[in-house]
């Protein structure tokens, strides 16, 4: 039987990397149009830390080490992911403000 906790972890991280690669495609069309940098694929690292984090929390789900491990893992990707979002997309706020 698969515990609670199990599938928490699995929604919780699969929410993150799904919208860390729907961002990461968004980004690099408008990177393109923009002719930016290709920062973009900073996303898909982010998305393989959290898919890591999802695997060593699922591995060892009552250890505190692996939990530790985890959420190390949790904490560096999603701040790549915010900070790579934030410096991405720093231009969308003047174009929203000219229009």
């Amino acid at each position: 039987m698969v515990s609670i906790s199990a599938v928490t972890i699995v929604v919780l991280h699969l929410t993150f990397i799904v919208t860390f690669l729907v961002i990461s495609s968004l980004s690099r069309i408008f990177g393109a149009a923009r002719k930016k940098k290709p920062l973009y694929k900073l996303f898909y690292v982010a998305s393989f830390l959290m898919t890591m984090s999802m695997v060593v929390s699922l591995l060892g789900l009552d250890l505190q080490y692996m939990a530790l491990l985890a959420v190390g893992l949790d904490l560096i990707g999603l701040i790549l992911g915010c900070a790579v979002t934030y410096f991405y997309w720093d231009w969308l706020p003047r174009e929203l403000a000219k229009g």
